[in-house]
């Protein structure tokens, strides 16, 4: 027991002590510093990109060698707000291409970060614990994976190769940057996620009850003309009216959908306007109001997730709410019983859930299940794959898919709509062996939380199998950063503050984070 409750110590977050565990003035200053740092690029684009990506790589650096203990606050903010100052900024904004670049800098951000944390991780990794030094080899060896699997696929698709690569590589990227900087700083992150979570949800309400007001205030219209154009251009809008007779009158009409975003329930009459967010990607803001409010759930914080839920109903993300649903039900069953056979019932639980969906689906003709059958079919013509960047919602006009021929077969002739589908399209084994590596960091964070009873363990651990799970009907689920991202950053930082020595976890008065359940 001693061992048990050194562990949860060590990684602090503890429910009784989370809230008095918040620091105001380092929390100010964390926030204030993300702000800074997010935003200043943002405003240096628009005399040019050069300028913006030095300004950028500059200050992603100062950061980095100066204050690595504020790197987890100042990416969660990044990944979090970027798009609302790009909103802010958009009347400034004089053609497509300046927008889309514009929207790159979260990632050059994290790029410039990881490059400093790890290269000085290599000088010193034989300072690091050999178990996190095992974790981070086989990290490495994916990313060097990854590496191979793009340099094919940019023969074919320099574009697509590029996106893809960014989405693939991204999480993993956090997840170090976050192990590493836990396991070599004391950290403390309760205030700023506490103010970062609240904001994201003030955020989805003033949304909710007057949309146009409030895309009117921040620009947010600007932010959906540049958004939409090139779907207006492809003759997107078009196509919907000649074959659903749905007229699109402005960029409001794109975000309808019927409740849960399913035909199945459209006999209700119920039409929401999709909820985007202060990141405006409505399925990206559903994740990570769920991350939220299965984190803060753990932590004895239930208020969030009571007001979470009519914004995720609002979305109609089901993944996301699959994600928060399960992941807290689990966590409940499990408070008392957290033995090895628990989390493997549960990832049998969740086999047996995509087992049933997929025949389902193909009934249905679900675009995201046959999708994913896409990307198996061709997974299974060429194991070895395709290249990254070849197949993918992103690298595909999925405006020309002839989506009635492929209901009508049960299956799309490359994978779309399926992360699962896509990685398996693109990468082919070494694709599968992937999405092994993270399963197996999952069952490394429920090691944990069977030793220690630290609720934070369990939500990183069984939230990383829901959401690969959902990766099989959801490109987001494991491209997005504020889905699969955020929820490896988390189990990165708990892995490595456990990994930390005791002799310099804790001390008297020094500043830490305080996760420990109840």
């Amino acid at each position: 027991m001693a061992r048990s409750y050194a562990i949860a110590d060590r990684t602090g977050f503890s429910a009784p002590g989370f809230l008095a565990s918040i620091d105001i003035a380092g929390t100010v200053g964390a926030l204030a510093l993300a702000v800074v740092v997010t935003a200043v690029p943002l405003i240096g684009h628009l005399a040019g990109q050069p300028f913006g990506i030095f300004l950028c790589c500059a200050l992603a650096a100062i950061v980095a060698n100066c204050a690595p203990a504020k790197i987890p606050v100042l990416l969660l903010f990044a990944y979090m707000f970027q798009n609302f100052f790009v909103s802010l900024l958009t009347p400034e904004i004089s053609n497509i291409d300046q927008f889309n670049s514009i929207r790159s800098y979260n990632f050059i951000l994290t790029a410039v970060v990881w490059l400093v944390v790890v290269g000085r991780y290599w000088f010193e990794r034989n300072t690091v614990d050999q178990r996190l030094r095992s974790i981070m080899n086989l990290t490495f060896i994916a990313l060097f994976g990854i590496g191979f699997y793009f340099c094919i696929g940019v023969l074919a698709n320099p574009v697509g190769a590029t996106v893809y690569l960014r989405n693939i590589t991204t999480p993993i990227f956090l997840f170090q940057v976050f192990a590493i900087v836990a396991y070599r700083n004391r950290i403390t992150i309760a205030g700023a996620l506490i103010v970062i979570a609240a904001v994201a949800l003030l955020c989805g309400y003033l949304e909710l009850l007057d949309n146009e007001a409030w895309f009117r205030l921040i620009h947010g219209d600007g932010y959906f003309k540049w958004a939409t154009l090139r779907d207006y251009e492809a003759g997107t809008w078009l196509k919907e009216l000649k074959e659903n007779g749905r007229v699109y009158r402005g960029y409001l009409d794109t975000t309808e959908v019927d409740f849960l975003n399913t035909p199945l329930l459209g006999d209700l009459g119920l039409k929401f306007h999709r909820l985007v967010g202060p990141n405006f990607h409505p399925i990206s803001f559903a994740y990570v109001l769920a991350f939220f409010a299965i984190v803060l759930s753990a932590l004895g914080q239930w208020w969030y997730l009571i007001l979470a839920i009519p914004l995720l109903l609002v979305i109609g993300s089901k993944g996301s709410l699959l994600f928060v649903t399960t992941v807290i039900l689990a966590l409940a069953l499990t408070r008392r019983i957290r033995a090895p056979w628990v989390f493997w019932l549960y990832a049998a639980l969740l086999v047996a859930y995509i087992a049933v969906a997929i025949p389902t689906g193909i009934r249905a003709g679900d675009y995201h299940v046959i999708g994913f059958m896409g990307g198996l079919k061709g997974f299974l013509k060429d194991p070895i794959g395709h290249g990254i960047g070849v197949g993918g919602n992103l690298s595909v006009n999925m405006t020309a898919i002839d989506w009635s021929r492929f209901q009508q077969q049960g299956e799309t002739d490359v994978a779309v709509e399926s992360a699962v589908g896509v990685l398996l399209y693109q990468m082919g084994v070494a694709g599968a062996l992937l999405l092994a590596l993270q399963f197996w960091i999952a069952r490394k964070a429920w090691t944990f939380y069977a030793q220690s009873g630290n609720r934070i363990f369990g939500a990183a651990s069984l939230g990383l199998l829901s959401i690969l799970a959902n990766g099989f009907f959801q490109e987001e689920a494991l491209f997005a950063p504020l889905a699969l991202g955020i929820v490896l950053a988390l189990t990165g930082l708990l892995l490595g503050r456990s990994y930390r020595p005791a002799e310099v976890s804790i001390h008297p008065g020094s500043e830490r984070t305080n996760w420990r359940s109840p």
